[in-house]
């Protein structure tokens, strides 16, 4: 093992405090200054641009322009077969309606359901359920282009045999134009941010990186008409139905370069 002197020892620890001192001297010279652009940008001069990452949100409303009616007829009786046909039987006179009155293309009637099933009638006693007869329904949805027609048409299925009615939804077949409506919007938005952002900054937005959309969305306008159309049935009055609006949105994600 060799031994190191005293004065071979002071030689060896002078550069190394050296190399300490440089180091705190750099950490010292940029503390606390950086700027927090490079973090999405240039940095240590690696050429990169600098961005800003915003959302932009677009709403468009409409006034719907179709509408979506559901009705079924429910029939029951002694057995599967007698259900059936008392279902044929009342569904041909909502057929009368559709077909013969308001003359419906037949490609605007869909049938949405047809299901024959047994009643139980459950037995206190002894705990039992029991077949008591069959219903047999014949569900179809409606698409209606005459909005203002809706009520009327609701008030003669009731009287015709539709005993039950699901409910009405307004929706809009130019989806796509308003989607593009509502996406122009977004984009307006984001940029306006994009801008605020960038001057608070000191900067300014110089073009666009990258867009993201994350998804357009139209809830349809539900109205529930069971209810109400059938009650007006009963009562001679007449059902009536308000479209209101729909709200087409957007949502983008926009990456701006500043300079």
């Amino acid at each position: 093992m060799v031994k190191m002197t005293k004065g071979l020892r002071a030689l060896v620890l002078v550069p190394a405090l050296a190399v300490a001192v440089g180091v705190g001297a750099m950490i010292g010279a940029s503390g606390g200054k950086a700027d927090v652009f490079a973090a999405q940008g240039d940095t240590a001069g690696s050429g990169a641009p600098s961005t800003i990452t915003v959302s932009g949100s677009g709403d468009v409303k409409v006034t719907p322009d179709v509408a979506y009616v559901s009705v079924a007829v429910d029939s029951r009786a002694a057995s599967a077969k007698e259900a059936q046909a008392a279902n044929a039987k009342q569904f041909g006179a909502l057929e009368n309606v559709l077909y013969t009155k308001h003359n419906m293309d037949p490609k605007d009637v869909q049938t949405t359901g047809f299901v024959v099933q047994p009643v139980y009638t459950y037995n206190d006693k002894d705990g039992t359920n029991k077949i008591t007869g069959y219903t047999a329904t014949h569900s179809i949805q409606i698409t209606m282009r005459d909005l203002a027609g809706i009520g009327q048409l609701l008030d003669e299925l009731s009287s015709a045999g539709a005993n039950r009615v699901d409910g009405v939804r307004f929706d809009t077949e130019k989806q796509d134009q308003y989607e593009l409506q509502a996406l122009d919007d977004a984009m307006n938005h984001a940029k306006a941010k994009a801008d605020a952002l960038a001057k608070a900054a000191g900067r300014q937005v110089k073009g666009v990186v990258s867009i993201t959309q994350n998804g357009e969305s139209s809830p349809p306008v539900v109205f529930n008409a069971a209810a109400k159309s059938l009650a007006a049935a009963d009562s001679g009055g007449s059902t009536s139905v308000q479209a209101g609006q729909i709200d087409v949105t957007a949502d983008i994600t926009v990456v701006y370069e500043m300079q």
